[in-house]
Protein backbone atom coordinates (compact mmCIF):
# COMPACT_ATOMS: atom_id res chain seq x y z
CA UNK A 1 0.00 0.00 0.00
CA UNK A 2 1.37 3.37 -0.94
CA UNK A 3 1.98 6.08 1.67
CA UNK A 4 -0.61 8.65 0.43
CA UNK A 5 -3.37 6.03 0.47
CA UNK A 6 -2.44 4.96 3.99
CA UNK A 7 -2.49 8.59 5.11
CA UNK A 8 -5.97 9.07 3.59
CA UNK A 9 -7.21 5.88 5.28
CA UNK A 10 -5.94 7.10 8.64
CA UNK A 11 -7.49 10.55 8.12
CA UNK A 12 -10.79 8.88 7.19
CA UNK A 13 -10.65 6.74 10.33
CA UNK A 14 -10.09 9.87 12.39
CA UNK A 15 -13.09 11.59 10.76
CA UNK A 16 -15.32 8.55 11.31
CA UNK A 17 -14.37 8.17 14.97
CA UNK A 18 -14.80 11.86 15.81
CA UNK A 19 -18.57 11.43 16.22
CA UNK A 20 -19.21 13.89 13.41
CA UNK A 21 -22.24 13.69 11.20
CA UNK A 22 -20.55 14.11 7.87
CA UNK A 23 -21.93 13.28 4.47
CA UNK A 24 -19.93 11.36 1.90
CA UNK A 25 -19.60 14.63 -0.04
CA UNK A 26 -18.14 16.39 3.01
CA UNK A 27 -15.73 13.54 3.72
CA UNK A 28 -14.59 13.47 0.09
CA UNK A 29 -13.98 17.22 0.15
CA UNK A 30 -12.02 17.09 3.42
CA UNK A 31 -9.78 14.30 2.08
CA UNK A 32 -9.60 15.67 -1.49
CA UNK A 33 -10.82 12.38 -2.95
CA UNK A 34 -13.86 11.23 -4.89
CA UNK A 35 -17.06 9.93 -3.34
CA UNK A 36 -16.29 6.54 -4.87
CA UNK A 37 -12.93 6.48 -3.08
CA UNK A 38 -14.68 7.19 0.24
CA UNK A 39 -16.89 4.14 -0.33
CA UNK A 40 -13.89 2.00 -1.32
CA UNK A 41 -12.01 3.04 1.82
CA UNK A 42 -15.05 2.28 3.98
CA UNK A 43 -15.23 -1.15 2.32
CA UNK A 44 -11.54 -1.64 3.19
CA UNK A 45 -12.33 -0.94 6.86
CA UNK A 46 -15.29 -3.33 6.79
CA UNK A 47 -13.16 -6.07 5.22
CA UNK A 48 -10.66 -5.55 8.06
CA UNK A 49 -13.44 -6.18 10.59
CA UNK A 50 -14.44 -2.65 11.55
CA UNK A 51 -18.11 -1.88 12.02
CA UNK A 52 -19.10 1.18 10.02
CA UNK A 53 -22.63 2.40 10.60
CA UNK A 54 -24.37 4.78 8.29
CA UNK A 55 -27.13 7.13 9.18
CA UNK A 56 -29.76 8.18 6.71
CA UNK A 57 -30.74 11.81 7.17
CA UNK A 58 -34.08 12.87 5.78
Amino acid sequence: MDQPKLERLLRLMKLLTANNSLTVDEIAAKLSISQRSVYRYIDTFREAGFVIKKRIIT
